[in-house]
């Protein structure tokens, strides 16, 4: 593989799909090949000088699937932990530690509860898994209640038809419409503010109109948005679908 830049004589940077970007460097003093990666994500690799960079690349491909492994793991540890009392629209999470040996998730409105062994904490990895899952539960909950009527008035109020809609768990879009105007909305559609929920239902509803990003797209949605279209997309770039 060639090597996308050329940061010196001695050092290469490479991206690879799986891995990333990759910073090869050929230090004389080395006396074996090292691959280290930072808390910052960075992969650093280490050249001695017998060792050809082809042949340092080779390597660092074969261990593709333990890089990506501590890449993972760095940005999970980046993640702040989920607490008791984090908050949706209508439910709040409550860890309970009780005498059992794995966890549970029992739903009681408001409440969803996250009943864990008294041999771990809320900090533990099944833990915080745990409360993702009742985190999504509660937008699930919320979704299905808010989103269908809310579609309706928006339809109704700028004269939008669609056919018919479904709720997923996406996290790599907010919604989407089809060629047969199906809207799919995202239940973490729930994280976001009234206004900017509005404006994902209204940008799937002007695709039943115009099905591409093109300007008559761009300019349908900027009417029904009172001339705040790029405004509003901006502002959802600052949310993550992502708990």
């Amino acid at each position: 593989m060639d090597f996308k830049a050329v940061m010196s004589p001695k050092e290469h940077i490479n991206v690879y799909p799986s891995i990333g970007k990759v910073s090869y460097k050929r230090n004389l003093r080395a006396k074996r090949l090292s691959i280290r990666i930072k808390n910052t994500g960075e992969v650093k690799v280490t050249i001695p000088s017998v060792l050809s960079f082809n042949a340092a690349e080779n390597f660092v491909l074969s261990k593709a699937s333990w890089i990506v492994a501590k890449l993972h793991e760095i940005e999970t540890q980046k993640q702040p932990i989920i607490h008791n009392g984090f908050n949706t629209r209508y439910h709040s999470l409550r860890f309970i530690s009780g005498d059992l040996n794995n966890i549970k998730i029992n739903y009681n409105k408001p409440y969803i509860d996250i009943i864990y062994p008294e041999s771990i904490d809320i900090g533990h990895k099944s833990s915080q898994t745990a409360a993702k899952k009742a985190i999504e539960l509660a937008y699930r909950i919320e979704a299905k209640e808010i989103l269908p009527q809310r579609l309706d008035t928006m339809a109704t109020l700028k004269g939008f038809k669609y056919n018919k809609l479904t709720i997923r768990s996406s996290v790599t879009r907010w919604g989407s419409c089809s060629s047969k105007n199906n809207i799919s909305l995202s239940l973490h559609l729930m994280k976001l503010p009234d206004e900017l929920v509005d404006y994902i239902l209204l940008h799937e509803l002007c695709h039943t109109v115009q099905k591409n990003h093109g300007p008559k797209f761009w300019e349908l949605l900027n009417r029904v948005t009172d001339g705040r279209a790029k405004q509003l997309a901006k502002e959802v770039k600052k949310y993550s679908t992502r708990i």
